[in-house]
């Protein structure tokens, strides 16, 4: 599992990981922990996961990129370039004039 976000919190925290599957299912996972979430759901921790078929993968990851295109902080080609450079992803580039 890899966590991709965590927010710490006066009385808690949040994580949230991602894993692909052996099937090539992606399950992601939310962790809450702390006074907060016991006063919620009368337990100090609560998990939820929400798991991804492999054959839907590609359709999340356009919409997962269009919001990211349409957010306030907009998110580019050169930010998802970086992103692959620092994750030695490998990719490949164009232009046309």
């Amino acid at each position: 599992m890899e966590q991709i976000y965590r927010e710490e919190f006066p009385h808690g925290s949040h994580t949230v990981y991602a894993e692909y599957g052996l099937n090539g299912d992606l399950t992601l996972s939310s962790h809450h922990y702390g006074s907060d979430v016991e006063a919620f759901w009368g337990n100090d921790e609560y998990e939820y996961y929400l798991t991804i078929d492999k054959d839907g993968l590609s359709k999340f990851l356009i919409h997962c990129l269009a919001k990211g295109f349409n957010f306030d902080e907009k998110l580019t080609l050169h930010d998802i370039q970086k992103v692959c450079d620092k994750e030695k992803i490998n990719y490949s580039t164009n232009t046309w004039v």
